[in-house]
């Protein structure tokens, strides 16, 4: 019985412990990545508004049998639309939505603009979300990376 009971209390101790821990954490995590195009920014947003592009150039969307399981359930949901700026969220279920966003930054003098991707991830108090979210720089970066260079690749190849 005091195994049991001391058990018991250890594991409670270490939840709280982690938990803690985790609480460290941010609960607001934007990753983002840029590319420079040479293209016209609304040649740029018709890739990204219509989602039935994004087979063409979002890793997350392209034919395989892994992702096409991502994909099941998906909602997408234009948030905001200007004229240098689109932000879409995604979720599955109504639960864990992430938002993306693509914004164009002009240069003064040059007819080359850059494209920046970010997604913000907004975590619970889970600790298993809190120490995830440090592994997403590995994950989302490099499919974010591959995805703005493939949006390059196609435009200019127009």
């Amino acid at each position: 019985m005091r195994l049991l009971r001391f058990i018991i209390i250890s594991i409670l101790l270490l939840f709280t412990l982690i938990t803690l821990f985790g609480l460290l954490i941010p609960s607001t995590v934007r990753i983002s990545k840029a590319i420079d195009i040479d293209a016209e920014t609304n040649e740029i947003f018709s890739l990204i508004r219509d989602t039935a592009q994004w087979k063409h150039w979002h890793p997350a969307f392209q034919k395989t049998e892994t992702h096409s399981a991502l994909q099941e359930g998906l909602i997408i949901n234009e948030v905001v639309a200007t004229d240098s700026l689109v932000q879409m969220e995604l979720s599955k279920q109504e639960k864990n939505k992430l938002l993306n966003g693509w914004q164009i930054h002009t240069h003064p003098n040059s007819e080359v603009k850059t494209l920046q991707w970010y997604m913000d991830f907004h975590l619970r108090w889970y600790p298993w979300e809190r120490f995830g979210s440090l592994f997403y720089e590995n994950t989302y970066g490099i499919m974010m990376e591959q995805g703005l260079q493939n949006i390059n690749n196609l435009l200019s190849s127009k």
